[in-house]
């Protein structure tokens, strides 16, 4: 087994790990809905989540470019796809019980929520980066703004407190990014 077969195992794990937990939770909803009356914020995310979880999963297919290894790349992109699981245990966390605590836990956790969103950004740029200049500029511009927009939002989010605003910057995120994965890797290659 080469090195990218061997690291897209782990990958493969730690993501599922993550989808698992917001289907799971959002499962929760559909069982439970009077507890989870409400929670759009929550749904909101989620979906900006699995979105997130499965377009990663997509473009860390030109990992298999990469023809020199070493223990670091392979700790950072274990280290990437671990952010989706820990923002997934911010939007679901465990033994929380009422509606009210769900939706509260989540609004006060915003914030590390909201950093980990924000890191997986810069933590973007640097897997793009390994993965060579001719893979960065063949994303063009726009991957750019990407990158900012996406921190401004997560940014904003970490400081309202508006769960109005909180849901309609995830609708706008997941619009947006819909639209970027659409023309930029509407097919594997």
């Amino acid at each position: 087994m080469d090195a990218y077969g061997h690291l897209r195992i782990l990958v493969s794990l730690i993501l599922g790990l993550a989808i698992t937990r917001v289907l799971s939770g959002l499962s929760r909803r559909l069982q439970e809905p009077i507890k989870t009356n409400g929670m759009h914020v929550q749904i909101v995310w989620s979906l900006v989540l699995l979105l997130g979880a499965v377009h990663f999963w997509w473009w860390e297919f030109a990992l298999r470019l990469i023809a020199q290894w070493n223990f670091w790349i392979y700790i950072f992109v274990l280290s990437y796809a671990s952010l989706f699981f820990l923002m997934s245990t911010l939007l679901y966390p465990d033994h929380i019980q009422g509606q009210v605590d769900r939706e509260d836990f989540f609004f006060r956790r915003r914030s590390a929520f909201f950093a980990l969103f924000a890191i997986s950004f810069a933590f973007d740029l640097v897997d793009t980066l390994i993965k060579g200049r001719e893979h960065l500029t063949s994303l063009g511009v726009w991957y750019g703004f990407r990158l900012v927009a996406g921190t401004v939002v997560a940014l904003i989010a970490m400081r309202t407190e508006d769960n109005r605003k909180l849901m309609w910057l995830g609708l706008g995120w997941l619009a947006g990014n819909t639209v970027w994965i659409t023309v930029l890797y509407g097919a594997l290659n």
